[in-house]
């Protein structure tokens, strides 16, 4: 360790403990009371004599159609963390009853006993079972409907649980999305950034929502320690979800925090990461009250050291707090988050290509970027709400706040014009400070009636996310270097002090904010209806959603406005849900739409300068199959998806903006579940064909989109070993062929092909659960080009990356 790296160590380490006991701080005398509430009821029932008390009154349920068993809710550890070796033969069951998974501590219960259970039209504490295996869970949100059965899904969704991420040492968000065929990442492996694809077109990383909210997700990457469920819906969700942040249409990713489960959870962790980072996450979880009706959970992390990066050290923090209360009619739940990365001495790097070819790829290792640095910082806090008002009747309501900050060179990190020798010309490092503050709402009522021999599962939704933004940059000056033999380039200064604002030039970052340059205001309207026949085989949902879409920018150095945008769109969306013969098989269809923000012209060179163009509407229709066998899944989905967008042309000399159009086709195969007892799968393949249909200057049209490969595959395997006790080994192979990486498809990427292996061992020392993990990414160590950041640009993998953790569970 460098001279310089140990005093970045200690000041960063100090800063990021300090708010770690600040929250830790607040979490513990309510784990504490929790404890002491607990313990003095535990006492009372054996010093005290009886008290005969009437039997609680049980809540009237609405008449079903047919039977269902309600999903319990949720713990990482209790429903979805499965000891090692053979496992019983999970059944099929009946439309709504949960794939029996085996189950760690006791269930929870209703009554005086244990935790209300949330109806049927709630989603705070009623989140999906796991299915066989544990890996994948039976449903997920979807959006303004709730959650749902994923047989009772018209749409490809996968929903990745907390025992699969801890299994695989899934750090980031990226390493999770890692198993899904659809998904492919938008940035390369270990930037602070991370951005993704799915169906070929991008999903901003500020693009996630939280607990079904948008705008509230740690940006910059994202700790996997506190999320409960991955969500990943495949396809436009603007009924579903409302738009977008920035108008993404190839789906949605939804992020599930963990919640206190009935049983008692203490977990610690210490980690290991190549090439010299170590850490510890804590994981501690209550419930208490007479009935449990209060819940907490805590999660913090701490990790520091040298990446698998040349010379780079990351720091990272995290500390996230979860309180939730149920009783029989309410559900209350608040999350907040503190969350930290620092990168000090190098990034990951883009390229972009000039000449007759592209440049082979370098060692994913090769650092271009020595004496950068780059930090983001999140903070949120989110409330929401449930009153049962009637039966099966729900009103619900949320609001949150993030505020996110970033420093340093958190753009720009690419090679531009890299030539078959490798040599380029840098044309600046940048240093950046920036802001982004977000408020999200969102409220509506959920509910179901029969009319008949229907049954009605309506929802009304209305939801509000305004943000503001600011960034200031400064910028060293050009310079020469090489992607396999990189010098040291030279540093950009400290961004400029905006007027009136303050600066101490003593702490290691800028704290003070820049005038807001930009602030975005989407307001919403949705109602939809799911209607069911023929004890729901037959299931129609149609909905419709009012967005309104509002923007303004403003001047970084005098705080005017400068530009402003007022739109409004009506979203419909339709889909079909028919089980022929019973409830294994389920076929569906949808056609919804996708909406982006549209755009002023605000290039007074333009020739159409000034001119406001409306909301960019995507449209997807997808058909496909669902079987569900008990112990294997499986979803076969085709769909086409249309996206304009706007383009400039340069034609006599002349600058104008014109509209262009992008289709992209394609069959997936999902897979997942237990088909043997020991022996778990889950992955799939993806064949996608992306072309340009419009262009603004004809130049392109017809020509292959950019960053979309015929293929996409990933399996993912796990073998419980039945003469090693306690054993399972693990692996993944990961495949993408060939890709154009600009428009013009002059620059064609080759196929690549990646595997991964890892084991885990479990047992019990003293009387406590230990298990040992061992993971290694890119286990042969290739280095490939692995996609696309945007029009022209390369992406890179991570180098061979080895994981290690211990795990005890008290």
């Amino acid at each position: 360790m460098t001279k310089k790296h140990s005093k970045f160590s200690c000041l960063e380490s100090w800063v990021i403990g300090k708010k770690s006991l600040l929250v830790c701080g607040l979490g513990a005398p309510v784990v504490i009371a929790l404890e002491i509430a607990s313990a003095s009821a535990q006492n009372a029932s054996q010093t005290l004599p009886p008290v005969t008390v009437d039997a609680p009154r049980e809540k009237p349920q609405a008449k079903p159609l047919q039977q269902t068993q309600r999903p319990v809710a949720s713990s990482a550890r209790a429903s979805s963390v499965h000891p090692s070796g053979p496992r019983p033969h999970v059944a099929s069951t009946t439309r709504g009853a949960t794939s029996a998974v085996p189950q760690v501590g006791p269930p929870l219960l209703s009554g005086a006993n244990g935790v209300a259970p949330s109806p049927p039209t709630g989603e705070i504490g009623n989140l999906p079972p796991a299915y066989a295996g544990g890996e994948v869970a039976r449903g997920a949100r979807l959006g303004m409907l709730g959650n749902r059965d994923f047989m009772d899904t018209p749409f490809n969704v996968t929903s990745y649980t907390s025992a699969l991420i801890e299994n695989q040492q899934a750090r980031t968000l990226q390493q999770v999305l890692e198993n899904d065929p659809s998904v492919r990442m938008a940035t390369s492996a270990g930037h602070i950034r991370e951005n993704f694809r799915i169906r070929g077109f991008p999903v901003l990383g500020s693009e996630l929502a939280l607990n079904g909210m948008y705008g509230l997700a740690p940006d910059g990457h994202v700790p996997t320690e506190f999320l409960e469920r991955v969500e990943v819906l495949k396809g436009p969700g603007a009924l579903l979800n409302g738009m977008a942040p920035f108008g993404a249409v190839g789906g949605s990713i939804n992020l599930v925090t963990k919640n206190a489960s009935d049983a008692p959870i203490t977990s610690v962790s210490t980690d290991y990461t190549s090439s010299s980072q170590f850490g510890t996450h804590i994981d501690v979880g209550r419930r208490g009250g007479d009935h449990n009706q209060f819940g907490v959970r805590y999660n913090g992390v701490y990790r520091s050291g040298g990446t698998a990066l040349d010379e780079q050290w990351k720091v990272r923090g995290l500390n996230a707090l979860a309180l939730d209360f149920r009783e029989e009619r309410v559900r209350l739940s608040i999350d907040a988050y503190h969350s930290q990365e620092i990168s000090k001495n190098g990034s990951p790097f883009f390229a972009s290509f000039t000449g007759i070819g592209v440049a082979a790829a370098p060692s994913a290792s090769k650092n271009l970027f020595i004496g950068t640095n780059a930090r983001f910082e999140n903070a949120a806090v989110m409330a929401r709400g449930e009153l049962d008002i009637a039966e099966n009747v729900t009103v619900f309501a949320g609001i949150g706040f993030l505020d996110s900050r970033n420093f340093g060179f958190t753009n720009g990190t690419n090679a531009p014009s890299v030539n078959l020798l490798g040599n380029f010309t840098g044309p600046r490092i940048v240093n950046l400070r920036g802001y982004t503050n977000t408020l999200s709402t969102q409220g509506g009522i959920r509910g179901q009636l029969d009319t008949g021999p229907l049954r009605h599962q309506f929802v009304l939704s209305a939801s509000a996310l305004k943000f503001s933004q600011s960034s200031e940059f400064g910028f060293s000056g050009s310079y020469r270097s090489n992607i396999y033999v990189p010098v040291v380039p030279p540093q950009a200064p400290p961004p400029a002090v905006v007027p009136n604002t303050a600066f101490n030039p003593s702490r290691l970052y800028f704290e003070t904010d820049p005038r807001k340059t930009g602030e975005n205001y989407l307001a919403s309207l949705a109602f939809a209806d799911t209607i069911s026949a023929f004890d729901d085989r037959i299931q129609f949902i149609g909905g419709l959603r009012s967005q309104r879409v509002m923007t303004k920018t403003f001047q970084a150095n005098t705080g005017l406005e400068t530009n402003s945008y007022d739109s409004h769109r009506l979203s419909p969306a339709y889909a079909l849900i028919v089980k022929p013969f019973d409830n294994r098989l389920s076929l569906y269809a949808n056609y919804i739409e996708g909406l982006s923000q549209g755009l002023r012209v605000t290039n007074p060179l333009a020739t159409n300068f000034n001119e406001s163009f409306p909301p960019f509407v995507s449209k997807q229709i997808e058909t496909g199959a669902k079987l569900d066998l008990g112990v294997l899944a499986n979803t076969l989905s085709f769909y086409e998806i249309t996206q304009p967008t706007l383009s400039t042309v340069t034609s006599g000399g002349l600058l104008s903006y014109k509209p262009v159009r992008q289709r992209n086709q394609g069959i997936e195969w999902n897979v997942f579940g237990e088909p043997i007892p020991g022996v778990r799968v889950l992955g799939g393949v993806t064949y996608m064909v992306g072309v340009i249909t419009q262009s603004a200057d004809g130049k392109t049209t017809g020509k292959n989109a950019f960053g979309i490969p015929r293929w996409q595959a990933n399996f993912y395997g796990e073998w419980d070993l039945p003469y090693l006790v306690g054993v399972t080994v693990e692996g993944r192979v990961i495949y993408t062929s060939a890709l154009y990486v600009d428009s013009l498809n002059y620059y064609r990427i080759p196929e690549w092909t990646r595997f991964d292996a890892g084991a885990r061992y479990t047992t019990k020392i003293y009387g406590t659960d230990m298990t040992l993990r061992a993971n290694v990414n890119n286990l042969f160590n290739r280095s490939y080009w692995s996609g696309a950041f945007n029009d022209g640009f390369a992406t890179l993998d991570a180098p061979r990356t080895v994981l290690l953790s211990a795990t005890f569970n008290f």
